[in-house]
């Protein structure tokens, strides 16, 4: 059997775009005008599950992704359905009015996505006016706004960070550790989050507060 490349993969869900044969794709991209990129459709990942295939797309004026569901049966590929996933962020957040960023870097011994420190400069012109940080903040983000399942993005996060959280713990209770989620979702597809037993000892091995900001947005659906 031949696996198919993933570029064409990206050419049959373009195709399904152009000429919708399924009800579901005229459901969730005929609301939603998207992103483009050299005229056409943006594509911001493929991802595979077994024959299954998904096709990230994203709205002009949404947070949230739209799902091409491509599968593969020998040589053939069919767009088996349409379906929206939240653009999640999940992070390792800890802040400090004690420590450093730098402190916190060499406990951790992990390198953060983004980090500033108490009496740093603020750095966004519409918070500038409000003077320096009052507090030290460390986040370790490893998937950011990639497309992604929260729950895929928080295992990786805790695969990342389980060998060093004896050292995170030990920050207590001169940090507080947080693991921070953004969840925004489809108001019309809004799906449950949830996390496996192990993830869950997990994240109290870390010491950590688990912090889940859910926001949903979009368009009414076609009938």
């Amino acid at each position: 059997m031949t696996h198919p490349t993933e570029q064409r993969v990206r050419e049959v869900a373009l195709n399904e775009l152009t000429s919708p044969t399924l009800a579901s794709t005229t459901q969730f991209f005929g609301v939603h005008p998207l992103q483009l990129e050299g005229g056409q459709p943006r594509v911001h990942g493929v991802l595979t599950r077994g024959d299954l295939w998904e096709v990230y797309f994203k709205p002009e004026t949404e947070p949230y992704f739209l799902v091409m569901l491509v599968e593969s049966q020998g040589d053939r590929l069919t767009v088996r359905g349409c379906r929206a996933q939240a653009r999640a962020r999940v992070c390792l957040s800890i802040t400090s009015k004690e420590l450093s960023a730098n402190d916190i870097t060499a406990a951790v011994t992990l390198a953060p996505t983004e980090a500033w420190s108490k009496g740093d400069a603020r750095t966004h012109p519409r918070q500038q006016h409000l003077g320096p940080y009052t507090f030290t903040r460390w986040s370790f983000c490893p998937d950011g706004d990639l497309p992604g399942r929260f729950e895929d993005k928080l295992t990786r996060l805790l695969d990342l960070t389980e060998p060093a959280a004896p050292r995170i713990r030990a920050l207590i209770p001169s940090c507080m550790v947080s693991v921070v989620v953004g969840y925004w979702g489809y108001t019309q597809q809004m799906w449950g989050v949830g996390g496996t037993a192990r993830d869950m000892a997990r994240i109290a091995a870390l010491g950590a507060d688990l912090d889940i900001d859910l926001y949903a947005s979009g368009p009414e659906l076609i009938d």
